[in-house]
C-alpha cells in the first residue's frame, strides 16, 4: 500500500467511526497528507458537519482573521495545514457552549490524531484552545496567559517538533478580550509567523 493509499484509509476509517455513543454529529476532517503544519482544534460545532471542514462557522471566522493578520489566507492554511481536532464529532450541547468531550471519548479519538502526527511528522502543532493545549503540555495546572505567547518543544506520539498555541477562538471565551490577551495572541501570531516551517510553507517565493 502507497502512503497516498494509506492516508485515503485513514481518513475513510475516520469518517465512519461510530465509537463514541454520546457524540451528537458525525466525523469532521480536515487532513493534508504530507503536511509539516498542523492545528489541532477541541471538537467541531454544530454547524461543521453540513459544511464538512474543521472550523467553518463563527470561531472560524475570527481563527482566520487571527491568521489574515500575519498574512495567511484562510483557503491557503486549509490547503497546506493538517486540521485535526481531539475530537473529530460535535460532543452535542451543554448549558453554556457545547459539551466539552469525556477522557474516554479522547482516547477513542486519539488513533486518528496518532496515526496523522505519525505519518506526517509535524515540525510545527498549533493547538487552539484548551482541550487541545491540554494534549501537548507538560503542566496540567496552568492558566492560558502562562502558555499563549511562548513556543515550546514536545516529544508527540515520538516525533520531536514544536507548538505554539492560540486560545480558542470563541466568542464565548471571555478571556481571549482582555488587553493582556490580546497583546498574548499577536505574540503567538508573531512566533507561528516567523517559525521555519510556516516561512518555507506560506511564505517562500521558491
Amino acid at each position: 500500500m502507497t502512503d497516498s493509499q494509506k492516508f485515503k484509509k485513514h481518513i475513510e476509517t475516520l469518517l465512519h467511526c461510530r465509537l463514541c455513543p454520546d457524540m451528537v454529529g458525525n466525523p469532521v476532517q480536515g487532513g493534508i497528507p504530507g503536511a509539516k503544519i498542523m492545528s489541532i482544534g477541541q471538537a467541531p460545532g454544530i454547524h461543521e458537519e453540513k459544511f464538512g471542514k474543521p472550523f467553518a462557522y463563527t470561531a472560524g471566522k475570527t481563527l482566520f482573521k487571527w491568521f489574515l493578520s500575519i498574512g495567511i489566507e484562510e483557503e491557503v492554511y486549509r490547503s497546506k495545514v493538517n486540521m485535526a481536532a481531539v475530537c473529530r464529532c460535535f460532543p452535542g450541547k451543554a448549558k453554556s457552549g457545547d459539551r466539552k468531550p469525556n477522557p474516554s471519548e479522547v482516547e477513542n479519538c486519539s488513533r486518528y490524531m496518532r496515526f496523522e502526527v505519525e505519518f506526517n511528522k509535524p515540525e510545527l502543532i498549533i493547538p487552539i484552545g484548551k482541550l487541545a493545549i491540554d494534549q501537548l503540555v507538560d503542566n496540567k495546572k496552568y492558566k492560558l496567559d502562562e502558555v499563549i505567547g511562548k513556543k515550546f518543544k514536545k516529544n508527540y506520539y515520538g516525533v520531536e517538533l514544536d507548538w505554539i498555541p492560540l486560545p480558542h477562538p470563541s466568542g464565548l471565551n471571555v478571556w481571549n478580550h482582555s488587553p493582556e490577551a490580546k497583546i498574548l495572541i499577536a505574540k503567538s501570531l508573531d512566533l507561528i509567523r516567523k517559525h521555519p516551517a510556516i516561512k518555507r510553507e506560506f511564505f517562500s517565493k521558491n
